[in-house]
């Protein structure tokens, strides 16, 4: 994986182009989630929401190389009913190869805002996954302060 964060454009759920270039205001988290990892992703964004709300750019984005066109309308449809965010398609692949998505694991990618790739894990979100994610965004934008309900979510995690 390159250490600064390539630039991309793929479209949202709802058919949108949607384009990524570095440096960007805040820090960007990608998550990546292919057919069989997607479910993992609820371990990162929620609590990653809770902790920093409005201060990180959290990006959802499915891999779903070798979908059949037929079947990309239905892909869709899905995700609207299941996702009350914005979800990025990657219908090729391309975006999440470039960014190290292994198959059956999502991965989570902390991208500073000078586009510096600050850290990638994969898989679902354990403590001490969690932590390190957490701290590499902190220490990639110190003035990120924690959301003031950060102390509340953790409570519950």
């Amino acid at each position: 994986m390159p250490a600064l964060a390539p630039a991309f454009s793929l479209d949202d759920h709802r058919g949108e182009t949607r384009a990524y270039r570095f440096p960007r205001p805040l820090p960007t988290v990608l998550c990546f989630g292919d057919m069989v990892s997607a479910f993992q992703l609820a371990s990162w964004i929620e609590p990653l929401y809770l902790k920093f709300r409005d201060r990180i750019d959290i990006v959802g984005i499915a891999a779903f190389r070798g979908v059949p066109d037929i079947f990309r309308e239905l892909v869709r449809t899905s995700i609207e009913k299941l996702s009350p965010k914005e979800v990025l398609i990657d219908w090729d692949g391309e975006v999440a190869q470039a960014y190290g998505l292994t198959f059956g694991q999502c991965r989570v990618v902390v991208i500073a805002p000078d586009g510096t790739i600050a850290r990638a894990v994969n898989g679902a979100a354990t403590p001490a996954t969690f932590q390190l994610v957490t701290e590499s965004i902190a220490a990639c934008a110190p003035d990120v302060a924690e959301s003031p309900l950060a102390a509340v979510a953790e409570e519950g995690r």
